[in-house]
């Protein structure tokens, strides 16, 4: 049999099955026997005198809306193959599978059941993908979901002038403070220097006047200092630049003036706009300031800070009281002591200028700190440091109307040489002032790492005698 009798035959069946009296349920057997069982014949040369058809999948009859009923009763798949099969079979019961042209040649009918067969594929298609999208969710809501708990690392709380670990975590980002401490001889020993707890964070040692030196003293933390702190003394145009190096609130008790060519630390106070608390001109209103008259010297030396009283006076000055980190000098820390250099230095001693004296420190390998006896008590400090600076001599005459005069010592912090000593070890750096900071580096450009701990700073002169000596010890 040729294929085109072949059609022929299978739709004279399907228009004789018409009148059959089946019941719906063979109606539906019959529809799925012709999509699911039927082979498409050979391709044949294609009749040029086809015309358009369509192809009508509705549903016809008057059982539409029980068929829905029934479809949504099934799960999605059955009712995709149900809604396709009984559309199918009613278009089949109509006569609605194809219409053509009134030629109604072989190609039309061959073209006809070409596009029902095409669009079973698509009804599979569709369902595989279905299929596949419903199973890949069930997978996705039956997957046990998993939580990824992520710990930062703790933040280290470290003091920014030692380096050391522990520090108060409401100081972190504060100003530090800076406190004028007197060095005579009768204002030996300074009350909080060697302070168990709260000993000074680092002191600077400078020549001032008369070849004497004086101390600044710097804090970190300004709620925690000693319960008093003394002699205080008044402020020198080179201690106040020097703790602008460090962003910090400057306390002192008067200062000096400026006369003919000397610039005095009321300019400086002034042009800087430096914050700063001067006993002699401060209210006090909470009792920050007093003396101490027990050691039976002249008041000169008896003037003290109460250290618990200074963050209420800060507070009640307004200041700022967050730090420029622009503005702070941050030295650079090891994490572990080690050696700094290559020479040995059990005992260093350094002469601030030809004027003044000598200061000397010796090393115990016991504690890895250096000792000094100059202010008649033991001073440890972990680091010393040297920094040379370019000196100029400025004399002041008639100084408080007495007919006398005063010569000051001014340093220009124009950088240079300097030393740095720790760990039993001694070694070459070179300093300077960036950007409002100090800079410390070694003889080949890089950056010098200071021992975590306290530091002593030797603030000597370069050009009128400042000298420093490695392994040796003398008396002052």
């Amino acid at each position: 049999m040729s294929n085109n009798n072949e059609i022929d035959d299978i739709l004279n069946e399907l228009k004789n099955k018409r009148t059959d009296n089946d019941t719906k349920n063979n109606a539906d057997k019959r529809a799925d026997d012709f999509f699911y069982t039927f082979t498409p014949p050979e391709k044949t040369e294609k009749n040029t005198a086809d015309q358009s058809l369509t192809f009508d999948l509705n549903f016809n009859d008057d059982n539409k809306t029980e068929k829905a009923a029934a479809f949504n009763e099934s799960n999605n798949f059955e009712i995709i193959n149900d809604s396709f099969r009984t559309s199918a079979q009613d278009d089949i019961e109509t006569n609605e599978i194809y219409t053509q042209s009134p030629d109604d040649n072989d190609s039309g009918k061959k073209k006809a059941i070409i596009i029902a067969v095409a669009v079973v594929l698509i009804i599979a298609i569709a369902v595989g993908v279905f299929a596949f999208v419903k199973g890949k969710n069930k997978e996705e809501e039956t997957k046990p979901s998993t939580t990824v708990i992520t710990t930062a690392a703790p933040v280290q709380i470290v003091n920014p002038l030692t380096g050391e670990a522990s520090f108060n975590e409401k100081a972190v980002g504060k100003r530090p403070v800076a406190c004028v401490v007197e060095n005579a001889y009768d204002a030996r020993p300074q009350w909080g220097i060697d302070d168990n707890k709260n000993a000074p964070d680092i002191i600077m040692e400078g020549e001032v006047e008369g070849g004497e030196t004086r101390m600044l003293w710097l804090y970190a933390d300004y709620t925690s200092l000693p319960s008093q702190i003394g002699p205080m003394r008044s402020a020198r145009p080179p201690f106040i630049k020097f703790s602008e190096l460090f962003d910090s609130i400057f306390i002192h008790w008067g200062q000096s003036t400026s006369k003919g060519d000397y610039i005095g630390a009321d300019a400086v106070f002034r042009n800087d706009d430096v914050d700063h608390i001067n006993q002699m001109a401060y209210s006090d209103s909470v009792g920050l300031f007093g003396r101490d008259s027990s050691r039976g010297v002249s008041s000169e030396h008896t003037g003290v800070l109460y250290g618990e009283k200074l963050e209420q006076a800060i507070k009640e000055s307004e200041f700022r009281t967050d730090a420029d980190s622009s503005k702070l000098t941050k030295f650079s820390f090891n994490k572990e002591d080690k050696a700094v250099g290559t020479e040995a230095c059990n005992a260093f001693a350094l002469t601030f200028s030809s004027s003044s004296k000598t200061r000397d420190w010796t090393y115990n390998s016991e504690d890895k700190m250096y000792h000094c006896q100059d202010y008649r008590t033991d001073v440890t400090r972990k680091n010393l440091l040297v920094l040379y600076d370019t000196t100029e001599y400025i004399t002041k005459y008639n100084y408080k109307g007495s007919g006398n005069s005063e010569i000051y010592c001014d340093y220009k912090l124009s950088g240079g040489n300097g030393k740095l000593v720790s760990l039993g070890t001694i070694t070459s750096i070179t300093w300077s002032v960036e950007n409002g900071v100090i800079v410390i580096k070694d003889a080949n450009g890089k950056n010098v790492n200071l021992n975590p701990g306290t530091t002593w700073i030797g603030y000597a002169s370069s050009n009128h005698g400042g000298t420093d000596k490695n392994g040796t010890a003398t008396a002052e």
